[in-house]
């Protein structure tokens, strides 16, 4: 049996195109935005404090101390030097460049001090220490 075409179709605008591209574009900033939380997400038991401020993440670079003294940036293992160096190249860059150091609690609190040393050497401005809030109970 043949069916009529009544020319209804002709006319229309075809939004399929429209929609694989919306989704596309939605996968892609998915997949995206998962690389971003890498850094903020290491194995980390961070301390508890009572007192502070929730953290702005306005392109803070990001430090952490491991519970065996380890110092990493960017992911990577640094030497306090090379922390330096990478930490006074951004100044450079930036003047007002912000630092969020992230320890363990198990950490020794020598390299901590350390770390905050190195980023007064690198003229850094703004260094942030991450804490989870205290718990109630």
């Amino acid at each position: 049996m043949r069916l009529e075409d009544d020319g209804d179709r002709e006319g229309g605008i075809n939004l399929m195109p429209l929609v694989d591209v919306v989704f596309l574009l939605l996968i892609f900033f998915l997949a995206a935005t998962t690389f971003v939380r890498e850094e903020v997400e290491l194995d980390l038991r961070l301390p508890e404090a009572r007192s502070g401020e929730p953290g702005t993440p306005n392109r803070q670079l990001v430090i952490n101390v491991a519970e065996d003294g380890t110092v990493t940036m960017d992911g990577r293992p640094v030497t306090l030097e090379a922390l330096r160096q990478k930490l006074a190249a951004a100044v450079a860059r930036n003047k007002e460049q912000a630092v969020l150091v992230r320890g363990d609690e198990a950490a020794r609190f020598g390299v901590g001090l350390q770390v905050l040393d190195t980023c007064r050497l690198a003229k850094v401005k703004k260094v942030d220490f991450a804490a989870l809030p205290k718990r109630k109970g």
